[in-house]
């Protein structure tokens, strides 16, 4: 005897306990628990009511369960790849099949079919429709039936087909009783939350009134996506009789696919190998034209799930659930799709192997995920151990992102990778525009450029304006541009303005230590700028640092207390000691004797300054007065003749006559 938990209701027994010698298929997960009240009173014994039921169907039907109703089935492997012949559904139930009963769902599927064989000779009775009355003894059947008052239904699901190229057919043998119905329903391959999605039902007309001896026949349209195929009953019900559907000689003929059906999207063609040259320039990775001149491939075989070329964007809503206004490449781009079926680890898509370089390298692409899917781009070396990585947020879809890889004397290349996906669906990614730039150890390093060209500074650091004054700041003179605009330090000519400074360029190389966003100085011809700081009350041994750098025509010097500190070099950093009890300002001046620029990078405060006041303290500041032999910030305007302006006498002010 073998024992099963079944899980109640709260307010029912958590943990009932059948000792029987098979479950009878018309009991359901519902009947159980309200059984197990019933046992555990010890009103009638388990078994005797177990027997009592199958005592019946043996009696009318000569049928009885086998292998303790357990459907003989393959291994569980493979019901998680695809079948390669239609004739692997083909099912007598003589032996292990490629159909089980489905997970319940509590939706379509609440009950379970159970393995049944013909015991004797005996015909079915004519309440049992429409298929053969005289099985042979011995021959096997699957039998789904409740007694129940609401009705229960019970799925058997094959193993998953790729896809259907035509029109297929599906045959079985059925029989019917008591309102029992039979239906045939096309899931997806994979379940959502737990639930059975389905996809279609297709058309057919299997009921109680067909012909006598007759098979359910079903046509089922052509389908491009992985599916299963479930045979249904349902409306099994009546408390008094029961009812139950019967079925065996299952046989499904039709054109499919071996393999994922993936490779048919978008019109992809194979990624076409690449021929084994020496890399030249970093723009020799750069893969704007998958299909000619492309140094990228798929690392690993795994047949039909690769990186491919999509050449349109057919069904592009549909596979990656977007909106259709959503954007999408416009030339042709890389992807990659995979589900739960296909096989691990998934292939990568990597670059030639770069020999080395002596700058950061920056890969720049446009990126779509489905929602779901998670991919890694990193630079790895050639015993593939990561240098770096980054994830692809779907936040930022579709860019284009850079990546940047800091200069590295061996050999390297750059990788993306699916690592995870919802395998409720599918995982699917893809990529289009990637360029590659940097400088290989064996290219020769480009002249320094000294002119300066304003409107080029202007786009090679993408410079704009600051948020200006009037805007709240922080309370420290420490400046990190990266951060915010550091409005505690105020420009009144607009000279400065704020970007980010270029990684390497060939143009107008930057030194290592001017990083990420930076304050920028531009100017023309022979002029002077300050970049000032708002008030500061006191200080105590304190030394201010400035991170800068400047160009061949350009001074910067740094002031404080009637003091200042030039800054000699091309880049380095400019400091000066400050320690006051009464308020004194900062101030980074800077001048040129032709075009010249100034970048800071970084304003950093070491020992004590007391904190800056906010503007609406300076304001309030600004506007106290007691009117005590002087008018503070206030002055008198005569705008009217014979008017005398406010002056004080010996006892004080006098106002206007």
């Amino acid at each position: 005897m073998r024992k099963k938990r079944i899980y109640c209701s709260e307010n029912e027994y958590q943990t009932a306990l059948f000792e029987v010698v098979v479950e009878p298929p018309w009991i359901s997960s519902r009947n159980k628990c309200s059984m197990s009240r019933l046992n555990m009173g010890i009103v009638q014994p388990k078994q005797q009511l177990f027997e009592k039921e199958l005592r019946y169907l043996d009696l009318y039907l000569g049928i009885k369960p086998d292998n303790d109703g357990v459907i003989p089935q393959k291994e569980p492997v493979n019901f998680a790849t695809y079948i390669s012949t239609p004739d692997q559904l083909n099912c007598d139930f003589e032996h292990d099949c490629l159909w089980r009963n489905s997970p319940s769902d509590n939706l379509l599927d609440t009950s379970d079919w159970w393995y049944f064989v013909k015991s004797d000779d005996k015909a079915f009775p004519v309440q049992i429709q429409p298929g053969k009355a005289d099985i042979p003894k011995g021959e096997h059947i699957l039998v789904a039936g409740n007694t129940t008052n609401s009705p229960e239904g019970a799925v058997l699901t094959s193993a998953p087909i790729a896809c259907q190229k035509n029109t297929a057919n599906l045959t079985f043998s059925y029989w019917l009783y008591n309102h029992a119905q039979i239906e045939v329903v096309i899931l997806k391959a994979m379940s959502r939350r737990r639930h059975l999605q389905i996809l279609s039902r297709p058309k057919m007309k299997c009921d109680f009134l067909g012909a006598a001896n007759e098979e359910c026949r079903v046509e089922i349209p052509s389908i491009k996506e992985p599916f299963r195929i479930g045979i249904r009953a349902f409306n099994l019900k009546d408390n008094v009789v029961g009812s139950m559907a019967l079925i065996n000689h299952i046989r499904y003929h039709g054109k499919i696919c071996q393999e994922s059906p993936f490779p048919s999207f978008f019109a992809s063609l194979h990624l076409p190998p690449y021929e084994e040259m020496s890399v030249r320039t970093m723009s020799d990775l750069s893969c704007e034209r998958p299909l000619r001149n492309c140094r990228w491939s798929n690392k690993g075989r795994h047949g039909a799930t690769q990186w491919r070329v999509g050449r349109n964007v057919d069904r592009w809503a549909e596979m990656f659930e977007v909106n259709a206004t959503k954007s999408h490449p416009t030339s042709s781009f890389l992807f990659l799709a995979v589900d739960a079926f296909s096989p691990r680890p998934y292939p990568i898509l990597h670059s030639q192997l770069i020999p080395c370089t002596q700058r950061t390298s920056t890969l720049s692409l446009k990126y779509w995920l489905k929602v779901g899917t998670q991919v890694e781009v990193c630079a790895v070396d050639e015993d593939g151990i990561a240098l770096s990585c980054a994830y692809l947020s779907d936040e930022d879809s579709p860019g284009p992102i850079s990546i940047d890889v800091d200069a590295y004397d061996r050999p390297f290349r750059f990788t993306i990778e699916i690592i995870a996906f919802d395998e409720n669906t599918i995982g699917l990614v893809a990529v289009s525009e990637m360029s590659v730039s940097g400088l290989l150890c064996s290219e020769p390093t480009p002249p320094v450029v000294t002119t300066i060209s304003p409107p080029t500074i202007k786009r090679l650091f993408g410079l704009q304006p600051g948020a200006g004054k009037y805007v709240p700041y922080d309370l420290t003179l420490n400046c990190n541009f990266t951060k915010d605009y550091c409005s505690q330090w105020v420009n009144d000519d607009d000279t400065v303005q704020y970007g980010i400074a270029p990684r390497d360029s060939d143009f107008f190389p930057v030194p290592k230590e001017i990083r990420g966003n930076v304050a920028v100085f531009t100017m023309t011809d022979a002029s002077k700028s300050v970049l000032r700081s708002r008030q500061v009350p006191c200080s105590n041994n304190a030394v201010i640092a400035v991170v800068y750098m400047k160009s061949e025509d350009a001074q910067i010097r740094l002031c404080a207390l009637e003091q200042c500190v030039e800054g000699a070099d091309s880049s380095g950093i400019v400091s000066i000691g400050v320690s006051s009890a009464t308020p004194f300002y900062v101030s980074i001046e800077t001048s040129s004797r032709s075009d010249a620029i100034v970048v800071i990078s970084e304003i950093a405060v070491t020992g004590d300054v007391c904190p800056l006041k906010t503007a609406e303290r300076t304001v309030c500041d600004q506007l106290q007065c007691n009117i005590q032999n002087t008018f503070c910030n206030y002055e008198t305007v005569v705008e009217k003749a014979r008017r005398r302006p406010v002056d004080f006498d010996s006892n004080g002010s006098n106002g206007y006559t």
